[in-house]
């Protein structure tokens, strides 16, 4: 390694997962509240899974007769109410501030960057040196998930608590609909 090249760039030389940007923050913007955006992959696999479940309670009765699919039905019946009260339990989510920053890496691109949530420590003031963790949405910019600076602080920012809680009642009914799911088709495997 020659003396000439900055730390900066042999960080952005190294690739580490999810590791997005190397450089230093350039601006720093105004703070925006965002609503909560619920996540279509999770809504279409609990979809998914309730649809695979009913498939298999109807071919229930045929492979097992009335009986299994009576017993089928009360499964699917149960499975539907807890994600029903799951969802009407759940707090309506409120918004959130986005904090908006701009990192120069060492090749000179500037890449705009996103912090949901709040964050103890508060955002790197312009000049800090950050390393930046997250993915690139379908705007190009960055959602980061951690920021690491120099001095080797990490800040990570964090949901609030009705975010987080939701995001979990989204995890919970595919988990709901794909156990329903696993054990309708054991049943209907081991029915004899």
């Amino acid at each position: 390694m020659t003396d000439d090249r900055s730390a900066a760039g042999d960080l952005t030389d190294q690739r580490v997962p999810g590791r997005v940007a190397v450089g230093t923050v350039t601006r720093i913007g105004a703070v925006r509240q965002e609503p909560f955006v619920r996540r279509t992959s999770l809504a279409v696999a609990a979809w998914g899974c309730a649809a695979l479940t009913v498939a298999e309670v109807a071919v229930s009765a045929v492979v097992g007769g009335m009986s299994l699919l009576a017993r089928m039905i009360v499964v699917t019946v149960v499975v539907t109410a807890a994600a029903y009260v799951l969802r009407r339990s759940t707090p309506a989510p409120d918004e959130v501030d986005v904090h908006h920053l701009w990192v120069r890496d060492a090749n000179g691109a500037e890449h705009a960057c996103r912090v949901r949530g709040s964050i103890k420590q508060g955002i790197p003031l312009e000049g800090t040196g950050v390393e930046v963790y997250g993915r690139v949405d379908r705007s190009g910019s960055v959602l980061v998930r951690e920021l690491i600076t120099d001095g080797g602080e990490t800040w990570r920012p964090r949901l609030p608590l009705s975010q987080r809680i939701s995001r979990g009642a989204e995890v919970l009914t595919v988990a709901l609909w794909a156990g329903a799911a696993l054990l309708v088709a054991w049943s209907l495997v081991f029915s004899r």
